[in-house]
């Protein structure tokens, strides 16, 4: 026997997780045994073990039956319960994120790693807990079950997962219920008097997190091949069946558990760099490359109008991630398009590595000339022939494997590279094999720096220069021990000849920065150690000229960019931007210069709660009149857009308590010594009373009024001033929208909008809270959206499906470039839909809405 708990012991710990009384689930045991459901046994420590087929009939007994005596009919009526078919275009419940997808793929039938064809719902349970159990599919679970949903009012229950449907992520419910001749149990059945208190008669939910907690208390045997949840196992396809065997060899290792832990969390970076693979297309791929031996796909991006000998940077992922999904995290493209370098992203296949990692511990993987590293070199060849870049500027870069095998190219080919950058990565050569690699990653190995040195020296005939290198890293990475850095360094500190004291010490952006200076006092080698970080990438998102990358798994937004820095070190930001060096083009590629080497500062318009320029401030500045001055109005500016004192003022003149006129002569940029004069009159004769009865009288006006002078405009949508519920105090929208009540049925929509005119290439973000309640049947329908002339940009929408997000979620670079150099018409949008005479609603919370590269409002 492997894991888990006897019988006894099971029970218990059971009832403390489900939150039920001991005495409760010791009771249903006895039922369980004496009904003959299961095998009796010695009591205490000699009893038998509680396998994940007896787990999963407990919990059904603990989940489905309203009282005590009716658990033996809750088990055998709910573990027989067999599964409704889900199918493209179905009505199963479900809730679905993101815009929709108009590809051929989005109609497919959502595809799942964990199987449940032909289970019933016990058999399906009893596997999901074995699953759970099992070190090597544990993850597994984890990245793809949601929940598991019992209803006692009727004999229904649900498996929840999370996938792909229709090009989306959604969370959709796998339905259970009675076979056409089966009969559901006693208390649900009038004609055998069932008559049970309705109270109780309620869905019972139990998180992924408990299911697992549940599973790690199962005993596995020592021959699973005859468990009847093996089909589960068996149809996990050769991806997982890779995985399955890596984690195997891992668990092996003292280390199994931090691999465990490690696989969890790239089936986050995973699903991510999944949904930005169906979204992004800023990168062209390039075939016919060379004999490509590593069997790698190549992508490239090149800024239009690339000046002659411009530098290039190789940057690669890392596990689990895309090219793609690397550069929308760490903004590489974003930087290329600002200062003029081109960018390659090498690509792993899946049937290279089953986590899509570089094979940077393999040694048909780590010599030059030979597999993987051969294929990078042959990429930049080709690069260099097909866009005329410098070939004394060729830098590479990489996160995690990515890292690793960016020594292996500084090592392998240190002719090709001026530089490089390690981000949590391993020292070349540091493994031979899975096995060593994984005791790198997680322990460490140490070395003298002339043993480095050497393996380095030994990899070519390369007799120098040799590149410099930045390394970056978390102290509080567990995914790669932060050891690895300084063994890098010494690796490199060695090889340039270098004392392992640094030359300089500062704090940059609050972190720690060491540097090695070689005797003409070049910078050879830096080092970051980002305090407080875990694995990944160091990034500081936004659209100021430091500033350049998405927040996402593995992409940590800890106030300073890797990116920028890095680009910085190697010298690619000493030039002017592209745009300014071409004076042909430099009146074409303004919009662009504004979004990147000025963006934020001045080509953000900021439609939430931070402050902005006043477009009449703007206008009264006397350099505004000098052609080629005049920066593109900030977004950073009146909260939504609002203008305070004009709606004050405006106020106070309706009621004759202010000169007409006097609001429009007024700036608060330009209030003398910074007075609110509006805000102190209006505080005032509201303390007096003078404004009371007009209060009273326009108070249901006041948010309708607001928003249309902030230049939204629509209805069932206020603006809540000074709420302490909003993201970080002060405004921000609410909507809702209801169907069932009051005798309206049928689909029942809110919105408001606003013209915005954008750039080249703009992105959206902001931050929300929903509550999206269809959980009446399959048919009732919430949701929350955000369109762009009438295109839907971002969604979340519940079916059949309560979703309700308690904390502040942000989301961050919604792509609009196809609605780029365009006056668009921004929509927020809740709508419901009910089929009967029970409330549906949907309930939306704004704030900190922001459009990166907008150039101006129609109405602001």
């Amino acid at each position: 026997m492997v894991n888990g708990l006897a019988r006894y012991e099971f029970s218990e710990r059971l009832a403390d997780i489900l939150g039920e009384s001991r005495r409760d689930l010791r009771f249903r045991v006895t039922l369980m045994v004496t009904g003959g459901l299961v095998a009796p046994g010695p009591r205490g420590r000699g009893s038998p073990p509680a396998s994940p087929q007896y787990a999963a009939h407990l919990l059904i007994g603990a989940m489905a039956a309203p009282q005590q005596s009716q658990t033996l009919e809750a088990i055998r009526c709910y573990a027989d319960l067999r599964a409704n078919p889900v199918a493209a275009g179905s009505n199963a419940p479900r809730v679905l994120f993101g815009p929709a997808m108009v590809t051929a793929e989005a109609e497919q039938r959502p595809e799942f790693l964990i199987r449940l064809d032909g289970l019933s719902f016990g058999e399906a349970l009893a596997g999901l807990l074995e699953l759970a159990c099992a070190e090597e599919t544990r993850s597994i679970v984890a990245s793809e079950l949601f929940g598991v949903q019992i209803n006692r009012g009727c004999p229904v229950a649900a498996l929840q997962f999370s996938a792909c449907w229709q090009g989306r992520r959604a969370v959709i419910s796998h339905t259970y219920g009675l076979a056409p001749d089966a009969v559901p149990p006693a208390w649900l059945d009038p004609q055998r008097g069932g008559v049970v208190d309705p109270g109780l008669l309620h869905t019972v939910f139990l998180p992924v997190r408990k299911l697992i907690e549940i599973g790690l208390l199962t005993t596995l045997s020592d021959d699973r091949s005859t468990n009847r949840s093996m089909p589960m196992l068996n149809k996990l396809g050769h991806h997982v069946a890779a995985i399955k065997k890596m984690a195997e060899l891992a668990a092996k290792t003292p280390h199994g558990s931090r691999w465990e832990k490690l696989l969890s969390a790239l089936t986050a970076v995973q699903a991510w760099s999944e949904q930005v693979d169906s979204q992004e297309n800023r990168l062209l791929e390039v075939t016919a490359f060379g004999s490509n031996p590593g069997e790698l796909r190549m992508y490239c991006h090149v800024p239009e109008r690339l000046p002659a000998n411009a530098p290039l940077v190789v940057v690669l992922h890392g596990c689990t991630q895309s090219a793609a999904s690397y550069n929308k995290g760490s903004g590489w493209s974003t930087l290329a398009d600002r200062y003029g370098f081109a960018v390659l992203f090498p690509q792993q296949h899946w049937n290279n590595n089953p986590l899509r990692c570089f094979n940077w511990f393999k040694p048909e993987d780590n010599d030059r000339e030979k597999g993987e590293p051969l294929s990078i070199k042959q990429m930049v060849d080709r690069m260099l022939s097909d866009h005329n870049l410098d070939r004394q500027r060729v830098y590479v870069t990489g996160t995690s494997s990515g890292g690793a095998m960016t020594n292996v190219m500084l090592a392998t080919y240190p002719e090709v590279f001026a530089g490089g950058a390690v981000i949590a990565g391993v020292p070349y050569r540091t493994a031979k094999g899975l096995r060593e690699g994984l005791e790198s990653i997680f322990q460490g190995r140490s070395r003298s720096p002339r043993e480095w040195g050497e393996l380095v020296r030994a990899a070519s005939l390369h007799q120098g220069p040799w590149p410099k290198v930045s390394v970056w890293h978390g102290d509080a990475d567990t995914a790669v021990k932060p050891v690895n850095a300084e063994e890098t360094i010494k690796q490199w500190a060695d090889i340039h000849g270098l004392d392992l004291q640094p030359t300089i010490q500062m704090m940059v952006d609050g972190y720690p920065r060491r540097v090695w200076q070689g005797p003409d006092g070049n910078e050879l080698i830096e080092s970051y150690t980002v305090t407080g970080m875990t694995h990944g990438a160091a990034l500081d998102p936004g659209a100021e000229p430091h500033q350049c990358g998405t927040a996402a798994p593995f992409f940590n937004a800890v106030g300073i960019s890797s990116t920028h820095r890095i680009a910085d070190f190697w010298g690619l930001l000493a030039e002017q931007p592209a745009s300014a060096r071409d004076p042909a083009t430099s009146g074409q590629e303004a919009g662009r210069s504004a979004r990147t080497s000025t963006a934020g500062r001045a080509g953000t318009i900021d439609l939430g709660q931070r402050t902005c320029k006043e477009e009449a401030t703007q206008k009264t500045r006397p350099e505004d009149d000098v052609p080629g001055t005049q920066e593109p109005r900030s977004g950073a500016g009146r909260p939504f857009g609002l203008d305070v004192h004009g709606i004050i003022s405006a106020s106070l003149e309706a009621a004759g308590l202010l000169k007409p006129g006097t609001s429009s002569r007024r700036s608060d940029s330009r209030a003398p010594l910074g007075i609110d004069v509006p805000g102190i009159i209006s505080t005032a004769l509201e303390a007096a009373g003078a404004l009371k009865g007009l209060s009273q009288r326009s108070a249901s006006a006041v948010p309708e009024a607001m928003l249309k002078t902030s230049g939204w405009e629509g209805s069932g949508w206020e603006l809540l001033l000074d709420d302490p519920r909003a993201f970080r105090g002060g405004s921000m929208l609410y909507g809702h929208a209801s169907s069932g009540d009051r005798g309206a049925l049928g689909a029942r929509a809110q919105s408001i909008s606003r013209r915005i005119k954008l750039g080249e290439q703009p992105e959206l973000s902001y931050v929300r809270r929903l509550d999206l309640n269809a959980g009446v049947n399959d048919y009732t329908s919430a949701s929350f959206r955000v369109l762009i002339d009438g295109q839907v940009v971002d969604e979340v929408t519940a079916i059949g499906m309560v979703h309700q997000e308690t904390e502040w979620l942000r989301q961050a670079a919604i792509d609009l470039e196809r609605f780029a150099n365009r006056t668009v018409t921004l929509t927020l949008e809740v709508a419901a839909c009910s089929n009967s005479y029970h409330t549906v609603y949907a309930k939306a919370w704004v704030d900190q809405i922001m459009i990166h590269n907008a150039v101006d409002l129609a109405c602001c």
